[in-house]
């Protein structure tokens, strides 16, 4: 019996997942492209992870980011500390997300010095904010621009990428402005508590299930960190998709967070109604489960 109902628990999942990120039922009207300048591509030995990078919420730390990819300094480094319903953090390793001055790279003869700390930005007419029209936990209102799951305080005037599954940030020391070239990638939900604390710059559009296969790291040993770098997944290869000829590049789409279709997906999957459940869940939609629909198209 138990068996019969956790199918049924993760039938009725799938099939309200499967209503929000329907693509047919959308216009073309209601995607738009993802820019190849924003397209970073991550190879791991389970398969390639496609990021969008967001640079409106944090220039100076995705500018960064993007310089490093295009240095190749991450290839062939690794994913050295993972914990698990938390963060996959790679880089150089422990120790190295807030030195002053890195070493000399071998293969650029390049230093990446601190950066200034983004955790949040203004709020302004430059993004479209579409609220989610629930309640959260950790911000006064929570919704989305241009795909990225986003919280905001009008009070404050200021909006901040939110940290659900797949948001990528820069790692940092306990001072703010400590970042420099560690970067994480959500693969739980626990690190909401981490919003307006490190710089979050992108999100994963596809291959989140190749990051949530990496080896985990012991959450009580260390924080996560694999010391044994054997056990360490590697980090093949980042690239930026605008660098590889036309021909090789992939093309994603991002459902308009804006748009009328995606309000639709909202509403269906915030009134789940599968006769599965004899006591039907409240109408209230959390953040992190409505990311926005991508599909590819290309190599």
């Amino acid at each position: 019996m138990k068996r019969i109902a956790l199918a049924g628990i993760v039938a009725a999942f799938v099939a309200a997942s499967a209503q929000a990120a329907d693509a047919p039922s959308a216009a073309a009207s209601d995607w738009r492209d993802v820019d190849p300048q924003n397209l970073v591509l991550l190879d791991t030995r389970y398969g390639q992870v496609a990021i969008e990078l967001a640079p409106e919420f944090a220039p100076i730390n995705a500018a960064r980011f993007k310089a490093l990819v295009r240095a190749h300094f991450y290839d062939g480094k690794s994913f050295y500390r993972v914990i698990d319903g938390f963060v996959a953090q790679g880089g150089i390793g422990e120790g190295t997300a807030a030195t002053k001055d890195h070493p000399k790279d071998d293969a650029t003869n390049t230093q990446w010095p601190q950066l200034k700390a983004e955790f949040d930005r203004p709020i302004g007419n430059d993004v479209i904010f579409t609220p989610l029209g629930s309640p959260d936990l950790f911000a006064p209102e929570v919704g989305h621009v241009d795909g990225f799951p986003v919280g905001r305080d009008a009070k404050e005037s200021r909006m901040w990428i939110v940290h659900c599954p797949g948001t990528l940030a820069f790692a940092r020391d306990d001072k703010p402005d400590t970042a420099s070239t560690e970067f994480y990638i959500v693969i739980g939900e626990a690190p909401r508590r981490l919003d307006r604390n490190l710089s979050a710059f992108g999100r994963v559009i596809s291959g989140l299930q190749y990051i949530q296969k990496l080896e985990r790291g012991d959450p009580d040993v260390d924080s996560g960190v694999i010391h044994d770098a054997a056990k360490q997944d590697p980090i093949l290869r980042v690239q930026i998709a605008a660098d590889l000829p036309a021909v090789a590049q992939p093309h994603f789409q991002v459902m308009r967070t804006e748009s009328p279709a995606f309000a639709a997906k909202k509403e269906e999957k915030r009134n789940i109604t599968s006769t599965f459940f004899f006591r039907k869940p409240p109408a209230i939609l959390d953040i992190c489960l409505m990311p926005a629909p991508v599909k590819r198209s290309g190599p």
